[in-house]
């Protein structure tokens, strides 16, 4: 397989951002972190979201109530045990921190278009296999979770703000002279 052909089925299959939807909630008397992974598809369309999470017990309390819409819920840091009843869990946390990930097929809030060109001339993913050159690789994205607020007594139009994160893998001993340029 030559060079080409292995990076496009790295970018095709191993796009990942994350939302680090840091997202610091108050659950119950307690916060709860979240992160948000996505891989993406080498147009930028979302196929696999994961979500983590971190129930920070700070009173060291021994049950936990949660809500969370995730599925295949399973436990990453322990063996403490929960039961579910829709969106209501309830963790058996023994006074311990709670960390763990499920999957969701709800959109995610951040929109992803890939660009891709060979030697300045814009190309489809799928077509690069077997060329070779000089490749650019644009990633951008959109916010999509939109608020009204009122600030001052004006309605303003807003943003959640969001930390992204994108990775992929190149293997080096076939591709060279990576350059990452943010705008």
């Amino acid at each position: 397989m030559n060079n080409e052909k292995i990076m496009s089925k790295i970018i095709a299959s191993s796009l990942v951002f994350v939302i680090g939807a840091v997202n610091v909630s108050e659950v119950f008397a307690y916060t709860k972190d979240e992160t948000v992974y996505s891989k993406v598809k080498s147009n930028g369309e979302n196929y696999q979201t994961t979500v983590t999470e971190h129930i920070k017990n700070t009173d060291d309390i021994n049950t936990l109530n949660d809500i969370s819409e995730l599925l295949n819920i399973t436990n990453t840091n322990g063996d403490e045990k929960f039961s579910k009843e829709n969106n209501s869990i309830t963790w058996n946390a023994y006074g311990n921190d709670i960390y763990y990930k499920g999957n969701t097929e709800k959109e995610i809030p951040i929109e992803t278009s890939i660009n891709y060109e060979l030697d300045g001339k814009e190309i489809e993913a799928k077509d690069l296999a077997g060329k070779s050159g000089k490749i650019k690789i644009t990633i951008n994205y959109t916010n999509k979770e939109e608020r009204t607020v009122t600030v001052n007594g004006k309605t303003e139009k807003m943003y959640v703000p969001f930390v992204i994160a994108t990775g992929t893998i190149f293997d080096n001993t076939k591709i060279k002279n990576i350059k990452i340029m943010i705008k």
